[in-house]
């Protein structure tokens, strides 16, 4: 029993970390949560609801991308070995501009748009970028179930877009709040891109066994 639940327990805070990493980047500052945050001020909160149905569509598409092509390879470990690596590096990559970009909110001009759905999907589906993110992240947790971790990243993503549209609409978001997000997320980041060095040296062990 002490077993099972020390198992049940770990199992848990794997996937809280999923989650909440997926919260955090989010709301690391990026052309998807800068429009929601733009329509929520410009237009309220239905508008900031309309973009982040459209940017979650978008990232509905490319997780269930990221499951099928993890379901068939994702265990192999040279495959593991690669993503690691190359994982990490991307990871770590990421978290340095975090650490060294200003971010600006230029929210000067509010323009009334009746497509929104549309245009927050598009400007989602446009950076293929996310599919990898959505890739790397995902990579540790595949000796556990992959759809499960795809669900627990896409429930933190979820959170801090739906958060965001609320509080935009109701707020006025401060530029130095973003970047301390970004410096927070950055760090995050640092953390996680050890975790697929880890990976990488596992799998490394299993080819050389």
């Amino acid at each position: 029993m002490p077993f099972l639940y020390n198992y049940t327990k770990r199992f848990a805070l794997d996937y809280m970390i999923l989650a909440g990493i997926g919260f955090i980047a989010a709301l690391t500052p990026g052309p998807d949560i800068f429009y929601v945050i733009k329509q929520g001020l410009c237009s309220g909160k239905e508008a900031a609801f309309k973009a982040v149905a459209g940017i979650l569509s978008g990232n509905i598409i490319y997780l269930s991308l990221v499951g099928l092509g993890l379901g068939s390879i994702g265990k192999n470990p040279y495959f593991q070995l690669i993503v690691g690596i190359l994982g990490g590096v991307y990871l770590v990559k990421i978290a340095l501009l975090s650490f060294k970009e200003k971010v600006k909110l230029n929210i000067d001009k509010c323009e009334i748009n009746k497509n929104i759905y549309k245009e927050a999907l598009l400007l989602n589906l446009s950076n293929p970028k996310a599919m990898i993110f959505f890739a790397v992240v995902v990579t540790p947790f595949l000796s556990k179930n992959i759809m499960l971790s795809l669900l627990t990243l896409f429930i933190g993503i979820s959170t801090a877009f739906i958060l965001a549209s609320l509080t935009s609409s109701k707020i006025q978001l401060e530029e130095k709040i973003l970047n301390i997000i970004n410096k927070i997320a950055g760090i995050i980041f640092l953390f996680f891109a050890i975790k697929l060095f880890m990976v990488a040296f596992e799998a490394y062990e299993k080819i050389g066994s």
